[in-house]
């Protein structure tokens, strides 16, 4: 008995000094009492002797184990489940209720040539965007508010709203309420966090195509289509939105997808409708050519006045192709401004094509019909490339000829890391008409953008 107390004392004062973890060392202990046995050092009573004390030092590790476990779910029940990677969420342990603050900063720096216009350069920098809000969801219901303090003093309301959503079959339905996206436009939808170029086609994000009013918006997905619809009363301005100031809006688009092999290799197509009724304001309209502190611009040579006014319709159709690194978007915009008067309606009709590569392997990404955001592959973060064409065209009709122009935009893009994006952009109008008149300048800008979100 003695002996075998000192091979057994021998064997635990190995296994205590081995480094290893505890289930290898027990393997190492297991091992050694084998070979002991093999080379008959110890009897077969005392092989089964040591390897029973071993198996039931396990089997009460385990049980320990098992108890500790229990504890520590005994002690954190309750305690909100806390994410910290690219962003910070707090999410209950049922996942009922989470709250997650969001923001983005976009800090601009530009440098405009005129090429010789009688219009002002901008050289200087611009806080494009600095937002801050929250979101959030309870049971089935979800919330959100943003504001954009970028302005200074006038501090803009991004969106604010109340969502629901279900399931309906295998279908998502979307249901929100208050300051959301209209149900209009791929290049205007798309996240601000997330383009292609520091600033969006002519026709995006104008009044050719707003992007938020105060309303209800719908939708009803799956991972192959979309229909959303929206009624909406005007952007908030002063926490109000009024119908004879604003006008009403409906709103329908569809997306369809009849091409997925994965989600880094599909076709997407989309296409929407928006009709506007009534508007004290009348209409007219107007954009930077090549920068959003740009004094030239493509504007319309007439306006409706708002007696003559007698609404909007406005059609879209866009096309989103992603093959593994490579991506293309084309959108095309029709715009009708109608006028009670005689030929003095305001036709628009304007398009963009955008290319882009991302050199070091990642895919641009899809989600809800719309660009996400993209993680970096490796330490090297993701470096794109990408180039887009748009033109426009504006039909005065009675008023004063055809105000057109034509735009190439080449980038540089780099993410060191996912919540973090730097941005370069030259932008270079090829062709400039004022009331049918050749303006022979062709404005030029550099721009640069360092952006951060969360």
């Amino acid at each position: 008995m003695k002996k075998i107390q000192l091979i057994g004392g021998a064997v635990l004062g190995i296994g205590s000094a081995l480094t290893l973890p505890a289930q290898a060392a027990n393997d190492t202990i297991k091992d050694l009492i084998r070979i002991m046995h093999e080379n008959g050092q110890i009897t077969d009573e005392q092989y089964d002797v040591l390897r029973n004390g071993i198996k039931a030092d396990e089997e009460k590790e385990e049980a320990d184990k098992k108890e500790l476990v229990k504890t520590v779910e005994e002690k954190t029940n309750g305690i909100p489940k806390i994410t910290t990677k690219g962003k910070l969420k707090f999410e209950s342990t049922d996942g009922n209720w989470s709250f997650q603050p969001i923001g983005r900063v976009m800090w601009d720096a530009i440098s405009v040539d005129s090429d010789g216009s009688p219009h002002e350069e901008f050289q200087g920098t611009e806080l494009r965007r600095a937002r801050l809000g929250f979101e959030g969801d309870i049971y089935n219901w979800g919330y959100k508010f943003e504001a954009d303090f970028a302005k200074g003093s006038n501090v803009a309301i991004k969106d604010a709203f109340i969502s629901y959503g279900t399931k309906i079959g295998e279908n998502a339905l979307g249901i929100k309420l208050g300051q959301s996206q209209i149900a209009f436009g791929f290049n205007t939808a798309a996240s601000s966090k997330y383009m292609t170029f520091i600033d969006r086609p002519w026709y995006a994000d104008s009044s050719l195509s707003p992007a938020r009013e105060s309303g209800i918006v719908a939708k009803l997905s799956n991972h192959r289509w979309s229909l959303a619809g929206s009624v909406t009363i005007g952007e908030f301005s002063g926490g109000v939105t009024e119908d004879d100031v604003d006008g009403t809006t409906y709103a329908l688009r569809g997306t369809f997808v009849p091409f997925m092999q994965d989600k880094k290799h599909l076709l997407q197509i989309g296409a929407g409708y928006r009709h506007v009724t009534g508007n004290k304001n009348g209409f007219k309209f107007s954009q930077h050519l090549v920068a959003h502190k740009d004094h030239n611009k493509i504007k319309t040579s007439n306006s409706i006045a708002a007696a003559d006014f007698d609404g909007i319709d406005n059609f879209e159709v866009d096309a989103v192709g992603i093959y593994g690194p490579f991506h293309a978007l084309a959108e095309y915009n029709n715009f009708s401004a109608d006028s009670m008067l005689t030929n003095n309606d305001i036709d628009i009709n304007a398009y963009s094509i955008e290319a882009g590569y991302y050199l070091t392997g990642e895919s641009m990404k899809l989600k809800h019909g719309l660009w996400d955001g993209v993680t970096p592959k490796s330490s090297i973060g993701a470096w794109q490339i990408a180039a887009r064409y748009e033109f426009m065209n504006i039909d005065n009709n009675g008023g004063a000829g055809d105000d057109e122009a034509s735009k190439w935009s080449i980038g540089l893009n780099y993410i060191p890391v996912k919540n973090i994006r730097l941005m370069l952009d030259y932008d270079k109008v090829t062709t400039w008409d004022q009331g049918g008149v050749d303006q022979t300048f062709e404005p030029s800008a550099i721009k640069f953008r360092a952006q951060a979100k969360w």
